[in-house]
């Protein structure tokens, strides 16, 4: 699994559990933020008695023995901006830490009466945000701990949803048309967290501020600078609201304050808060501090001297609240609350939903079945990630191969997704040739199904990607329609199925899928050539690769260039080395395009990036695996090309030396496993067709298997291409090979279809008792030869039959 999936699943993971964990906390904090965030705006709205201005408004030394009440502790004096605002007085009831609101009058110190009912709400709202109503102590414990978990949960979501492509970020950030129930519901949640994602990583990551004291003292140590970090006390004991008040008016002469707050402590400071005349938002306070005793001015900040971390500290509150921002700010904020509140209520639907989904992929009802036809695997490996995106999607979907559907069977689906590959000159695969015959027969009426049809193909055959193309006519010409034109894919090109997956996602109203990157590094344990002196050398490597596989699977390579020689191939064409283009939304120099992501093409006359534009991916090249367990065993020839050079990956192959490290990854190869059972074997290999059964001696040596096997191998010359002749015999002599015949083409113009014609009853009699019957080996050469073969000595039927027993198994290239 590649490590951007692994995060993925991960942050998935994370985001999930602590989502659950937070929901009911984030629900409550959510929604009475949303209502605090517009608090400023609702205020102004809202009519308000106000008092008559009349001269001065009275000092502190004049306010605070007119507020003092019986049984509570003065602790700050609020005056608003609007003079004609009554002033606020703020208490704490004596031995509790209950707070106690008086509305005043400025200008008498006249206590009013409880604060207006519309700040009292809003009091009542801060108390349920911030405590739930519980005591502090317990309450700003859970609000502040929800508060850490929805910073995890954001970038944890942000991590799971992330485009792997720039050119995907608009399908990120856009609702898909015609979503409905869970799909809608998911795009609602995902969709809501993209939008507002920064104005919610704001609100969580200054939510804890408020609730802990460590968190404070954290971001004051990491953020202030040394004369703000440290909050200066009283020199002496005492209090004398005069002396503070002279101190003060030096700093401010006008006298103007907007809250005066009593000294905590025998020798606490008295602080008092003041807006200048350009402050940008009535919380950008600047502050003093005094003395208590004295009135001697300790500290003095303004806020328009304040710069980075004294900054972003002093406006914490206001970036909380979206105050900050202005209006704008205010109202986004609340939306961007409201839908935190949200994401509670969605994503423990989505949570419970998911649950009910049936486990088994072929469990209760479905609206999508994903069928494939594969004859090397890469069609089946496509389905496998195409069922685990609509899993993700929570589109509950079925996964079937067409050798076991009838097609009556797609009737019970609203959509199919076929992914089809060719075999040979237009044939279905083998597994899939049953389901032809009986499709080609009508008899169903598919009006109403919807059909995507992804053609899997190689464009060095003339009947290019036939089969798909057929599939998709003959259930067009029974009622179906296309949901998507066929997509072609030529030798597994990932850009053509990673289109594929980006147009059906937009078909479906979904997420597109995330392009897989299973791509692994193997290095080379051990490298030696097979027939030394020979114009057609074979190598046998051993390489460390990851991951289980079994006798019969595939190792994909993806072949890479030497620097030097993409830099001289382009300098032949004119085309600047060095020029840098864009590649799979990578900027890179031209040279290392070639190198490393696309198929040389010696095109004349283009600019670098036209010139890069025209040219194919860089296609990974498949070699059959040729062990069993353990280090991944090859067999491979290397290609001499016309001009004397070898052939990109089995040159690169044949030279790479102990410790190399390739870019390979396993391809699982269904079609070209072992029976399950012990049954008798027919093998028939030439040149490096033998690779696999290597693997599957191995194997049947492991599982203790004992029934007739008969190899049959051809090559060129005995003397040079006599490949594992020691290892073979041995195999021999264990009983595991109960035949082992060798067609040697040039020295005695023998064919592996010649040995088996030779011993036709034998054939029969295998055959008779329940053999399966292997192929592997070139298309033209053996492929071509054995089919006729079996053709003419069983006849067309007996052959079709053995294709829909699942009896014989071919890997021909």
């Amino acid at each position: 699994m590649s490590s951007k999936k692994w995060t993925q699943r991960i942050s998935f993971r994370v985001h999930q559990w602590l989502g659950l964990a937070s929901a009911a906390v984030l629900l409550v904090v959510g929604l009475t933020g949303a209502l605090l965030a517009l608090e400023d705006p609702i205020t102004q709205l809202w009519p308000a008695p106000k008092v008559a201005v009349s001269g001065a408004v009275l000092s502190p030394p004049q306010l605070v023995p007119a507020l003092a009440l019986p049984g509570k502790t003065l602790s700050r004096i609020y005056l608003d901006d609007d003079p004609a605002q009554p002033g606020r007085a703020l208490y704490f009831v004596d031995n509790s830490q209950e707070l106690y609101w008086r509305a005043f009058n400025p200008y008498t110190g006249q206590i009013l009466g409880p604060r207006p009912a519309l700040s009292g709400f809003f009091a009542e709202v801060m108390a349920i945000h911030r405590w739930l109503l519980l005591p502090r102590s317990v309450g700003s414990v859970i609000t502040g701990s929800a508060a850490l978990c929805a910073i995890v949960l954001l970038i944890a979501g942000l991590v799971r949803r992330a485009p792997d492509r720039i050119g995907r970020l608009k399908d990120w950030l856009a609702w898909k048309k015609g979503a409905k129930g869970r799909h809608a519901l998911w795009q609602f949640h995902a969709l809501l967290g993209t939008w507002f994602f920064i104005p919610l990583l704001i609100m969580a990551l200054t939510g804890p501020y408020f609730a802990f004291d460590w968190y404070r003292q954290g971001a004051t140590s990491l953020l202030a600078s040394q004369s703000v970090a440290k909050t200066p006390a009283s020199e002496t004991k005492g209090l004398n609201l005069e002396a503070a008040w002279q101190g003060y008016l030096k700093v401010r002469p006008d006298g103007h304050y907007a809250r005066w707050q009593m000294p905590r402590g025998p020798k606490g400071a008295l602080v008092v808060r003041y807006l200048e005349a350009d402050a940008p938002h009535h919380h950008a306070y600047s502050f003093v501090s005094l003395d208590a005793l004295s009135g001697k001015v300790l500290a003095h900040k303004r806020y328009s001297e304040l710069r980075g971390g004294d900054a972003l500290l002093a406006n914490v509150y206001a970036l909380h609240t979206g105050l900050y921002f202005g209006l704008a700010g205010h109202v986004i904020w609340s939306l961007a609350a409201l839908a935190f509140g949200s994401f509670a209520v969605t994503g423990v639907w989505l949570f419970v939903v998911r649950r009910a989904r049936p486990k088994n992929s072929q469990a209760g009802a479905a609206d999508t079945l994903i069928a494939y036809a594969s004859q090397s695997g890469t069609a089946a490996a496509c389905s496998e990630r195409l069922k685990r995106w609509l899993d993700g999607q929570g589109v509950n979907s079925h996964l079937a191969t067409l050798a076991t559907l009838e097609p009556a069977q797609l009737t019970q689906y609203r959509q199919v997704l076929l992914l089809a590959a060719t075999y040979g000159e237009g044939q279905a695969p083998d597994a899939a040739l049953a389901f032809q015959q009986r499709l080609s027969q009508g008899g169903v009426s598919l009006h109403g199904l919807e059909v995507a049809v992804l053609a899997f193909g190689d464009r060095q055959y003339q009947h290019f990607c036939a089969f798909g193309h057929w599939l998709a006519a003959q259930l067009t010409e029974l009622g179906a329609s296309l949901l998507l034109p066929v997509t072609e894919v030529d030798r597994g090109a990932p850009g053509a199925i990673d289109a594929w997956h980006h147009n059906l996602a937009g078909r479906l109203a979904l997420e597109a899928a995330e392009t897989v990157d299973d791509w692994q590094e193997a290095m080379v344990m051990a490298n030696r050539c097979l027939n030394p002196g020979s114009q057609r050398p074979v190598h046998d490597l051993h390489l460390a690769v990851d991951g289980a596989y079994q006798a019969g699977d595939l190792l994909e390579v993806l072949p890479q260039r030497e620097e030097s020689w993409a830099r001289a191939q382009l300098a032949s064409i004119g085309l600047d080395p060095a020029a840098l283009v864009l590649v799979d939304n990578q900027l890179l120099p031209l040279w290392q395009a070639i190198a490393l992501h696309r198929e040389y093409a010696p095109l004349c006359g283009l600019g670098a990036q036209d010139y890069v534009d025209q040219l194919t991916p860089l296609r990974p090249r498949t070699y059959s695996v040729a062990s069993d367990q353990g280090p991944v065993r090859l067999m491979v020839r290397e290609q001499r090309l016309a001009d004397g050079g070898s052939g990109l990956a089995s040159g690169l192959l044949a030279s790479c030396r102990p410790g190399q490290r390739l870019k390979v990854r396993l391809r699982h190869h269904g079609s070209f496993h072992l029976p399950s059972d012990d049954k008798p074997l027919i093998l028939l290999g030439a040149g490096t067709g033998l690779a696999p059964y290597l693997g599957f001696l191995e194997a049947r040596q492991r599982l203790g298997h004992k029934a007739p096997l008969w190899l049959i191998f051809g090559e060129r010359h005995a003397q040079q291409d006599d490949y594992y002749r020691a290892e073979l015999a041995a195999f021999e002599e264990l009983g595991l090979v109960s035949r082992l015949d060798k067609a040697w083409s040039r020295d005695q113009g023998q064919y592996v279809q010649h040995c088996l014609a030779d011993q036709s009853d034998l054939l029969e009699r295998y055959l008779a008792g329940g053999a399966h019957l292997y192929l592997c080996g070139a298309l033209g050469g053996i492929g071509k030869g054995v089919s006729a073969m079996l053709d003419e000595q069983l006849g067309e039927t007996a052959v079709a039959a053995l294709q829909q027993q699942g009896r014989l198994h071919r890997d021909l290239y």
